[in-house]
């Protein structure tokens, strides 16, 4: 059965209006059948006389199948079910002599729905019945809730101009006013069950530029295009006012609107975009407003707006219920739809696993492990972990419920290494994730020059001590460098640069257990451990309970200690250069004086800090450590040639400025040089001469130089000495005149 959304307040064909406005109307009340024949009027009607016709064909189409009952008009298509191809106009008599805006309402119900690019099937009629002007269309177009329509409209155009964005239903009577303009280039507009002009609209600013001209008609076109639609056309007016077309058709009476089609129960799996819709018809339809409700109660937010679908972007069990649709028009009258259910449950589909794909996972020697799985589904999923390496070709592991497998002391020959893979279940089945294959490495071998960049650029601090590690160097101290069961030393490699080794459970205390690291000056030593900060010296540290760390020594070659940095005093300013190549290496001061210092005694019961100076006043720090007893109960000299050993810092990490308390390690009193070097000269030949000298506790590199006379000029005959007995040999075969020598270092 069809709907009638309004109470319609039909004219009768014979009842003219008595206002200008008003050019022409027809409620259809005709005998069933072709219009052009039973339109015959009984009475005189808009200025025609007595028995004639109102309708007439429009072109040269000679078919009578535009047919009338029931008191409406019905449009078909050509080509259709129907295979109607009449399309017909009326004429005006009255109020047509002159070029204005002009209105035309009706009342459209759609029963088959129009093609997603349907075409026009009502216009205004100009110039000898042979042009149309707001050309109004129905179509189905993509976006519209299923099984529902919309109006659209053009000037002179054969395709729509402007769609009125409002889903219709079948079934259901809508009023159409339509206003067209030929003096503002052939503009025009639409509306469906306005109240009044100001309502929302489909407008458009014309598509034709043509002279203006009076309208001659209105007629109803039967379309090939429109392949199965079906609608009627009633009470029809056309005026010169918006509201003499609109109130000779509809009431304005305010009236309740419609639910027309009420929102679907719906299953939907959670997860999935669920969309849950209604219609509604009523006064103002392009300013209907809709509030939903779930259980009774208002949901205040719609995703999609004030729309009458309500949204959810990906359902979850909570948004099960009973929800309802309410429609109300802008005056206040509303209506409320039938309850529909929605109910968001799981798939009843097994869970799918990611990595899907085969991986290798490399864990260092001795540290922990883990491998992830991620799972989804409907619940509960649970997890089982194999280990394909036991003995009967595959074996569960314990804890099967968590995705992440932890694995403790990866290493070669434990049981740890080898090829893991998870299965994921739920009630309704289960799925296997790629094969991890579990490595063990050594950590990578590197320079301490290269470990030294492991730093931020700014406080030249660690950025990352989760890593291991591996560096091979000679250790550069003679003793360690702190107390109880700690072991600290300085190492230094072939790249130059040096590193602190540190190692937790290391000191003196785990002697009676073998788990101190004791090395003697001069060990070549591999040390494995993780990057730290401490007091802004970079340490390379282990602990001798994590058996991630560890060290081996393989040789002691005390006079292969690597050669020391002659530095100035001033270094310490140049704050990058300090960091990444100074700071832990050995360094050398010359000249050094010891001011008030001279004379004291180095303590015994706890590290001496002393300041020292060069000839020109500048200041250095110099460190002595109660571990070294070679150190401790000297006494300090008032001058020195050379003082040696590594360099350390002692600042806050974050303090700054940061080119402060940097210090200079010493280790063995011998490093505090207070002899001149003696250069002896020998000849053995007549034009030979073998210079000797006993050199500075380090393996120097030395420079000969030789002069004609004592105050020179002096060249250099020989350099990059290096002796690794301590003492200093070089033969001169070029002697034949005489010569003065003197030694040169760094």
């Amino acid at each position: 059965m069809k709907k009638n959304l309004l109470t319609l307040c039909l004219l009768s064909l014979g009842l003219v209006s008595s206002r200008a406005a008003l050019i022409y109307k027809d409620s259809f009340n005709y005998t069933n059948g072709p219009i052009i024949v039973t339109s015959t009027n009984g009475t005189a009607i808009n200025g025609a006389p007595v028995n004639s016709t109102n309708w007439f064909h429009t072109g040269t189409a000679t078919a009578t199948d535009f047919f009338v009952n029931n008191q409406k008009a019905e449009i078909s298509a050509s080509g259709g079910t129907l295979n109607r191809a009449e399309d017909v106009h009326c004429n005006f008599t009255t109020g047509t002599n002159a070029v204005g805006i002009v209105y035309s309402s009706f009342t459209v119900n759609c029963t088959n729905l129009p093609p997603a690019v349907g075409t026009y099937f009502a216009h205004f009629v100009v110039a000898a019945a042979n042009v149309f002007h707001a050309r109004i269309f129905a179509q189905a177009p993509a976006g519209t809730l299923p099984n529902t329509w919309r109006l659209g409209i053009a000037g002179l155009s054969g395709t729509v101009n402007k769609m009125l964005p409002v889903d219709l239903a079948t079934n259901v009577d809508y009023q159409v006013v339509v206003e067209w303009d030929p003096v503002t280039l052939f503009a025009g507009k639409i509306w469906v069950n306005p109240i009044s002009s100001t309502d929302p609209d489909s407008g458009f600013t014309g598509d034709a530029v043509s002279a203006p001209t009076a309208p001659l008609g209105y007629g109803f076109r039967q379309a090939s295009s429109f392949g199965n639609f079906f609608c009627t056309i009633s009470n029809l007016a056309v005026a010169t006012t918006f509201e003499e077309a609109q109130t000779n058709v509809w009431s304005t009476n305010a009236v309740l609107p419609i639910i027309v089609r009420s929102p679907s129960p719906t299953t939907n799996f959670i997860g999935d975009t669920v969309n849950l819709s209604g219609l509604a018809a009523g006064q103002g339809q392009s300013s209907l407003t809709y509030t939903w409700l779930k259980n009774g109660n208002t949901i205040v937010a719609n995703n999609n707006g004030n729309s009458n679908v309500l949204s959810f972007p990906a359902s979850s069990t909570t948004d099960s219920g009973n929800y309802q649709m309410v429609a109300t028009t802008p005056l206040g009258l509303s209506a409320t739809s039938s309850v529909a259910f929605l109910w968001a449950t799981n798939a009843p589909i097994p869970p799918t696993i990611l990595p899907t794909t085969n991986s290798t996972v490399t864990v260092y020697y001795h540290q922990n492990g883990s491998l992830s799985v991620s799972a989804s589904g409907p619940p509960t999923i649970t997890y089982q972990w194999y280990y394909t390496n036991t003995p009967a070709s595959g074996g569960n592991i314990s804890d099967p419920t968590q995705p992440t497998l932890n694995i403790s002391d990866v290493f070669t020959n434990n049981g740890t290494v080898g090829a893991y893979y998870c299965v994921a279940s739920n009630p309704y089945g289960s799925k296997t994730s790629g094969v991890f294959t579990v490595v063990a490495s050594g950590p990578p071998q590197v320079s301490i020059a290269f470990l030294r960049t492991l730093v931020d650029p700014v406080n030249y601090v660690v950025t990352n001590s989760n890593l291991r590690w591996q560096a091979t160097g000679t250790i550069t101290t003679a003793t360690n460098l702190t107390s109880g069961d700690t072991a600290s030393y300085y190492i230094q490699d072939s790249s130059g640069c040096g590193i602190n080794i540190f190692v937790t459970h290391g000191g003196g205390a785990n002697v009676a257990t073998q788990r101190y690291f004791a090395p003697q000056q001069g060990d070549v030593v591999s040390f494995v451990g993780w990057l730290s900060s401490f007091n802004s010296s970079l340490e390379l540290e282990g602990d001798t309970n994590d058996l991630s760390t560890g060290w081996t020594i393989y040789s002691n070659n005390l006079a292969g200690i690597p050669p020391p940095k002659v530095i100035p005093f001033s270094i310490t300013n140049n704050l990058a250069l300090m960091e990444t190549n100074i700071e832990a290496s050995i360094v050398v001061l010359t000249n050094v004086y010891f001011g008030t210092n001279a004379g004291l005694l180095i303590a015994s019961n706890a590290n001496t800090t002393i300041t020292v100076s060069n000839a020109a006043g500048d200041t250095f720090q110099l460190i002595f450590s109660i571990q070294d007893l070679d150190l401790t109960g000297q006494t300090l000299p008032s001058f020195a040639y050379m003082v040696a050993g590594p360099l350390s810092q002692n600042l806050g990490n974050a303090v700054t400025p940061r080119n402060q308390a940097y210090l200079l390690n010493l280790t063995r009193f011998s490093d505090i040089v207070t002899n001149p070097l003696s250069l002896n000269v020998a000849s053995t030949g007549p034009n030979t001469r073998v210079l000797t000298w006993t050199a500075a506790p380090y393996t120097y590199s030395y420079t000969v130089q030789a002069a004609g006379s004592v105050t020179g000029p002096y060249t250099n005959v020989a350099s990059g000495l290096r002796f690794t007995d301590f003492n200093g040999t070089y033969t001169d075969t070029s002697a034949s005149a005489a010569k003065f020598y003197r030694l040169t270092m760094p």
